[in-house]
């Protein structure tokens, strides 16, 4: 006779396949970035002066920074902590999952009338205030998206790789340190209490831990490990 499992016990090797299969995912993935960062190596150093890594390091302040931009328009991004993680799969779905919402984010600004719903008027200033409106809109959401599409094809591996090192102080309070940093004032008193992530912070008070901004945090890491690289290797500058 079959062997019978107490109700609502797992079967034998079930945990243990789901191991392997996120083991599974993990190195494919792995192997996926060094595959995609040796492509871009390849690509640079055929068709540039300089290699992938270089060319990072030269203009990695610089992508920090329009990074660092991009999380300052969407405050949603503080939210995609996948960006952060040390699993390359996590990291590779929430870039994918951010360049969708971008992308449907443009779209929905470019689907709506020239002149809006909210329409200036008939006179020659509002129409022309319209077509200029409309016209440089589509200008600048086109920018937004070849830049979005540049930064997942190029940047994304090695921001990955990077925030392996820089992302540790971020990951480790998206984890919940168990505390958290409270600033509050009250006049010309201000008071600086540590006290336990679970409790409730009291109005007026403000959290200043480094978790609040996880991705803002780790971009500028980012650009001062770049920054200090840049002059540190040659051929960088």
């Amino acid at each position: 006779m079959p062997k019978e499992f107490p109700k609502g016990d797992n079967e034998p090797n079930t945990i243990p396949r789901n191991k392997q299969r996120m083991f599974k995912v993990f190195l494919i993935s792995l192997l996926v970035f060094a595959v995609w960062i040796w492509g871009l190596n390849w690509l640079f150093s055929h068709y540039r002066s300089k290699n992938y890594f270089t060319w990072y390091i030269k203009n990695g302040t610089l992508v920090s920074i329009v990074t660092a931009f991009f999380a300052l328009v969407w405050q949603g991004l503080e939210e995609q902590k996948d960006l952060l993680s040390w699993h390359p799969a996590k990291f590779l779905a929430s870039c994918t999952a951010l360049a969708a919402v971008f992308y449907a984010a443009l779209a929905v600004n470019l689907a709506g009338p020239m002149d809006g719903m909210k329409q200036l008027g008939d006179d020659s200033i509002s129409k022309l205030e319209s077509l200029w409106d409309s016209t440089f809109a589509i200008m600048m959401d086109v920018l937004m998206a070849l830049a979005v599409l540049g930064w997942l094809l190029v940047i994304a591996p090695l921001f990955y790789l990077l925030t392996l090192f820089t992302g540790a102080p971020a990951r480790r309070e998206i984890r919940d340190t168990g505390r958290r940093l409270i600033v509050k004032t009250e006049g010309s008193t201000t008071s600086i209490t540590e006290q336990s992530s679970s409790a409730e912070i009291s109005n007026g008070s403000m959290d200043v831990s480094l978790g609040t901004r996880p991705f803002a945090l780790t971009n500028a890491l980012n650009a001062a490990v770049l920054f200090f690289l840049e002059r540190m290797i040659p051929g960088a500058g």
